[in-house]
């Protein structure tokens, strides 16, 4: 009899064990199954669209007049009259200042100091009541600067990473401190012909339209060299773009689901990106929540 019992225990504890793995088993199908359908993922998308792009160098540096010019006295003595004053224009040959000479024999006759181009004053070096000496035989302090504007120039220097994007005639954009929402435009003047050996870069000379003489000599100047530029062509924000596998991929959104598209990519600058093939204009794209996403993903905008 006792015997019976425990045979019957054992078969009930059995059965018992078989029974909990099964409803275990069952309730994890169902956990794994219901989790699978409830994943959703929330994304952002935005449109594809037309517009314009452009690839850029963006350097920096002094804005000076586009021919500066510093002038010495041609005799000695003290400046005792400024006849243009700084921020005055002058003609070619128009006097400036005039000199007291420090020569008895000639009478203490007053010299003129002539401007030997167009342009603005931009500074005297020296002020009234000053002695003034040639510049031969030794360097001296010169009289006054003066500087054409109705151009100004801008030297930069570029690194050699970008020295094959470089050509005469190409645009430039200028922007200054002093008029934050405005952009002044120009062109590559010169390229010179070789590399600084000590710096690797090299010098390039920029020429900007300054009719109004806002852009002052000194300024300093934030530079955007346009080597290439594609106008009206479809467009997405940088960030849809993805490389997978050797593949340049998005997502697009269609009935609730991710769709993955293979695009073809043209230039590119710091926040868009041309699309070249692949990819229709109006359709939106995925532009947050793309990173792990996988085709046929269910998503929710």
């Amino acid at each position: 009899m006792k015997g019976k019992s425990v045979v019957l225990i054992l078969v009930l504890l059995v059965v018992g064990l078989v029974a909990y793995r099964i409803v275990s088993y069952n309730m994890a199908k169902r956990n794994i199954e219901g989790s699978t359908e409830e994943k959703v993922t929330a994304v952002k998308t935005f449109p594809a669209g037309r517009g314009d792009i452009e690839e850029i160098i963006s350097l920096n540096g002094d804005i000076r007049g586009l021919r500066e010019v510093d002038v010495y006295t041609r005799v000695s003595g003290k400046l005792i009259k400024k006849i243009k004053e700084e921020g005055d224009s002058v003609e070619k040959g128009e006097i400036v200042a005039l000199i007291d000479r420090d020569e008895p024999a000639l009478g203490f006759t007053k010299a003129e100091v002539k401007s030997p181009i167009e342009g603005t004053v931009i500074r005297y070096y020296v002020d009234v009541g000053d002695s003034v000496i040639p510049q031969e035989p030794m360097p001296q302090e010169p009289v006054v600067n003066i500087a054409y504007m109705d151009k100004v120039k801008i030297v930069v220097n570029v690194g050699e990473k970008d020295i094959s994007k470089l050509r005469k005639g190409e645009k430039v954009r200028v922007s200054v401190d002093a008029y934050p929402e405005e952009n002044f435009l120009g062109r590559v003047v010169k390229v010179a012909p070789a590399v600084d050996p000590r710096s690797r870069k090299l010098k390039v000379e920029l020429e900007i339209e300054n009719k109004d003489h806002r852009l002052k000599p000194g300024m300093f100047a934030d530079v955007e060299i346009i080597y290439n530029e594609h106008s009206n062509v479809l467009v997405v924000p940088r960030i849809a773009v993805l490389e997978k596998e050797g593949r340049t991929i998005l997502f697009t959104v269609d009935d609730d689901s991710a769709k993955l598209r293979e695009v073809k990519t043209g230039i590119s600058d710091e926040e868009k990106i041309e699309i070249v093939e692949g990819l229709s204009e109006g359709e939106s794209v995925v532009i947050e929540g793309n990173y792990g996403l996988i085709d046929g993903a269910k998503v929710n905008e």
